[in-house]
């Protein structure tokens, strides 16, 4: 009895523990194994109807939808580069087989968007009709990107694929099922046009052009370039940043600043300069330029430009080399306009943006008809300037 007395007292003891640890804070909870996210494709349709496509449902898209061109370009998260680009016409007839291998060739040697950058390998005919096209596109600072194009031609449509090879093999079996499930609406209707209408597809909202990179005299690095917005609104402080890349691809320098100006107006450029005080690094063999998002302001700001604004302009070099400015501007609105600015784009032959500077001019305000004389002084240029291009804005209140 003694023996059987203490087990009970025993496990008893142990049943109140297990209540008493149970009740307590650190109490252990299982919470069910959360779902993954979804990832299955998510059919995508142009706002045109022309064309549909089925893509990872976590990929962004950038879209072109005007009368006679509908385009779309896909890129994976946190990726600041699109890998896929689809683009449709109307020819406004069918094309016959003799056409279709010369219209093919005329897209690949006059019509490309990227044309300037890109080298072509290989085209080969396919059995569906289309043809394949492969090359490379060479990146802005150096480096080499593997480029498919498909063009597919159906009753009157002219549709591009243009696809960036990855090295990574989910991103490749992506694409790959995202191509195969393209697919034309032969009853949406696209305004008739040339097949030279295709030059004119972007692949983001954003993007970098006519770069150039150059040193002064005392040893500074330059990068210099524009932004152009492709965007259908005005976008502000847009950051640019360029990173010096040794032969292994270790970063050596880098600097940051804004594209100049109060903002980009929606289809217009503004351009950059990127300095590097202590030259470029002797192992530096190439660079990037990465495009940060562009500051969302509560209350867009107000800037007017060239709609208000009349002005006449003449340039000359000063002794010491300086590029000179002067001219006179022009409020031909009825607004107040405030703290008005003058940007300049420099460039040479091959319209390589060769100097960029701002500057503010003399009045803080412009009344409305009110003339103001101006002088910008840009202090040194990157090579033989064969024009300009200058921009004033004037901030208004909100």
């Amino acid at each position: 009895m003694m023996k059987i007395t203490g087990l009970l007292r025993l496990l008893w003891l142990v049943l109140i523990a297990l209540l008493v640890t149970g009740c307590g804070e650190g109490a252990v909870i299982f919470a069910p194994t959360p779902l993954p996210p979804d990832l299955s494709p998510l059919r995508y349709e142009h706002p045109s109807g022309v064309f549909t496509v089925s893509v990872p449902r976590n990929w962004s898209v950038y879209t072109q939808n005007t009368p006679n061109l509908a385009a779309a370009t896909f890129a994976p998260p946190d990726s600041g580069e699109p890998l896929l680009t689809f683009a449709v016409i109307n020819l406004g007839q069918p094309v016959d087989a003799a056409q279709i291998g010369e219209l093919t060739q005329q897209y690949q040697t006059l019509h490309r968007p990227d044309l300037k950058r890109y080298t072509p390998q290989d085209r080969q005919a396919m059995g569906d009709g289309s043809w394949r096209l492969t090359g490379y596109r060479t990146l802005p600072g150096g480096g080499q990107q593997p480029v498919n194009t498909f063009v597919e031609f159906s009753a009157t449509f002219v549709a591009v694929t243009d696809v960036v090879m990855p090295r990574d093999g989910a991103l490749q079996a992506d694409l790959q099922n995202a191509i195969n499930t393209f697919r034309l609406n032969p009853a949406a209707t696209l305004q008739i046009s040339e097949l030279s209408t295709l030059s004119f597809v972007r692949r983001s909202p954003l993007e970098v052009q006519n770069i150039a990179t150059w040193q002064n005299t005392a040893g500074v690095f330059f990068v210099t370039g524009e932004v152009a917005n492709n965007s259908e609104t005005p976008v502000f402080d847009v950051p640019v940043q360029v990173q010096l890349l040794n032969a292994d691809g270790t970063p050596a320098a880098d600097a940051a600043d804004l594209a100049m100006g109060y903002g980009i107006p929606a289809g217009g450029f503004a351009p950059f300069s990127l300095r590097f005080g202590g030259g470029q690094p002797a192992g530096s063999t190439r660079y990037t330029i990465t495009l940060g998002t562009p500051v969302a302001l509560e209350t867009p700001r107000l800037f007017y430009g060239a709609e208000t604004l009349t002005w006449t302009d003449d340039s000359e070099f000063a002794d010491d080399g300086a590029l000179i400015i002067d001219g006179t501007v022009t409020n031909t609105s009825t607004l107040n306009l405030h703290d008005p600015m003058g940007i300049v784009t420099v460039f040479d032959a091959q319209q390589q943006v060769i100097a960029a500077w701002f500057s503010p001019l003399a009045a803080p305000v412009l009344a409305p008809g009110a003339v103001l004389d101006f002088e910008i002084r840009i202090p040194e240029v990157g090579g033989d300037p064969v024009n300009y291009i200058l921009d004033i804005q004037a901030l208004a209140d909100e």
